[in-house]
């Protein structure tokens, strides 16, 4: 019971914050384990405080499978972004010309966050395929690629005058929703020992993941989030929510502007100067 109060009040705690929760798979397994445990446990094994038990699940007999990732409530905004700027001042009486070389990058950054989902202790892979949007954009994109903007421009300064030159990289930025439902079904295992003596077994117990689930969901209203698809072969389907970002740079523009410099006092040699200044 304590087990069962632990995993609402997880859940409460974290819908009322953040709007969002993580269900956790092996407290609603560990909770049928102890269920079990003290219905047949022997007179011998009684001795054994619940704080002393260690418990470990196996999850390999049990199969995920991930159904066609939804995209909703998208949308795309552009921007755009100065990663490079140069000053070329020309205090002489002479035009100057000068090669301006940049070499720029800008990164496809892909992130996920999720609102609800699962946990279990053993890893399990989802597989998220990319909206179209983002294909037909970015082909061969990765998880996080970087992609170098280059270009070498012929600067002309006239006598007394300021160039501005200007490296912007135009980027796309697309914003979702996202669900997924994963279904599961197969047979879980579990051991149970003592901290003090972890690799002597007192009990294994194996059990439909099916069946715990369900039950679990009869006793905790909460978990009703999971859903008992019927048939010859049962199964539980959770749906998993989320958001996502994909930013992508797709132009570069290189903009130059022109002001004129006040005709200096003092005479000096013919040698333009160069200020360099990095946007971050």
């Amino acid at each position: 019971m304590g087990n069962q109060n632990k995993i609402q009040q997880n859940i409460e705690n974290i819908q009322d914050h953040d709007q969002s929760y993580v269900i956790n798979l092996d407290e609603i397994v560990e909770q049928w384990i102890r269920s079990i445990w003290n219905k047949a446990k022997t007179k011998s094994l009684s001795r054994f405080k619940h704080e002393d038990l260690l418990i470990k699940i196996n999850w390999k007999h049990v199969s995920f499978i991930q159904n066609n990732i939804n995209y909703y409530n998208s949308s795309i905004s552009k921007f755009s972004r100065t990663i490079f700027r140069t000053n070329f001042d020309n205090k002489t009486t002479n035009e100057h010309s000068y090669t301006l070389a940049t070499e720029k990058s800008t990164k496809s950054i892909f992130n996920f966050t999720f609102t609800r989902s699962v946990y279990k202790s053993q890893e399990s892979t989802i597989v998220f395929h990319l909206p179209e949007q983002i294909i037909k954009l970015n082909n061969d994109i990765q998880c996080e690629q970087t992609i170098p903007f280059g270009k070498d421009t012929q600067i002309r300064v006239p006598s007394l005058t300021r160039i501005i030159a200007e490296l912007n990289i135009d980027e796309e930025e697309f914003r979702s929703h996202f669900s997924v439902s994963i279904q599961f079904s197969g047979h879980i295992t579990a051991t149970i020992s003592t901290r003090q003596a972890p690799n002597t077994y007192l009990k294994f117990i194996h059990g439909d993941i099916v069946k715990v689930i369900y039950q679990a969901m009869k006793n905790n209203p909460r978990l009703n989030v999971f859903k008992l698809i019927q048939g010859n072969s049962p199964s539980i389907c959770f749906i998993i929510y989320g958001k996502c970002l994909f930013r992508y740079g797709v132009k570069q523009n290189i903009v130059v502007n022109q002001e004129l410099l006040e005709k200096p006092s003092v005479s000096y040699p013919n040698m333009p100067s160069a200020p360099l200044e990095f946007c971050y």
